[in-house]
């Protein structure tokens, strides 16, 4: 039986192969106060444990040694894959088209409209727990774990805005479990979150700069894969129904 076994901050998690692992990162801040980039969102990829070596962490870990043998891990996005070369981007476009775990996101902007008290990551993160309803429903999970990577600023936040939260799946109620995960650990599965939350959060600041039409790595994780592989949401106004 496969497994996969976590050291995260609160302890080690044995995790079976009926598992479903979500691994989380965030792009921009909620209170959009960066003006360059004044967008705020959630995501990343999410796979069935049996699945994990095969369809991230190994095929990620090569292409990363063979194609990226100069960058320190963990790798981040928006470090490290600017000015890519042709190689490394048909490297990265053969990973995302060929691989198929999981995608999702939601993002937000300092354009979206709210009338409600929430705070954009309380309503980001209840739109994330959809997003993974959207894709859960195809598999026969037992047990729901999800990553976050340690962060000073953020973290607690995020726990915050998902924990406490279970799902239906057709027959049954399942708790999220939450796990945080040190930068140190250099996992695959953080590095390609972190890659999936990033492109999600250029897309909409694209949008609202008037740009037309997918960015090309868009197009890549979130449009070239079967549509049941991905979930995504860009939230452009918020308020109560009556």
């Amino acid at each position: 039986m496969t497994q996969l076994i976590l050291e995260h901050k609160t302890g080690i998690e044995t995790l079976t192969e009926s598992t479903l692992v979500v691994a989380i990162d965030d792009t921009g801040n909620e209170n959009f106060k960066d003006l360059k980039h004044p967008v705020f969102g959630l995501g990343g990829c999410a796979f069935m444990v049996r699945d994990y070596q095969r369809l991230i962490e190994k095929p990620w870990n090569y292409m990363c040694s063979r194609f990226f043998p100069e960058v320190e891990r963990p790798i981040h996005a928006a470090d490290n894959l600017r000015n890519l070369t042709n190689e490394q981007l048909k490297a990265i476009s053969h990973f995302f088209e060929n691989f198929q775990f999981f995608r999702i996101a939601t993002t937000s902007s300092v354009k979206s409209e709210k009338t409600v008290q929430e705070d954009f990551i309380q309503v980001v993160g209840a739109s994330l727990l959809q997003r993974i309803l959207d894709v859960a429903k195809w598999t026969d999970l037992d047990r729901l774990f999800i990553l976050v990577e340690e962060s000073e600023r953020i973290e607690m936040k995020i726990v915050q805005s998902l924990s406490g939260k279970k799902i239906k799946t057709k027959d049954k109620e399942i708790k999220i479990e939450i796990g945080l995960v040190p930068k140190s650990a250099c996992m695959a599965a953080m590095e390609v979150a972190d890659v999936i939350i990033h492109t999600a959060g250029g897309q909409t600041r694209n949008r609202i700069n008037g740009k037309k039409g997918f960015r090309p790595d868009f197009q890549k994780i979130f449009k070239d894969v079967d549509e049941r592989l991905t979930s995504y949401m860009e939230i452009t106004k918020i308020e109560y129904k009556n």
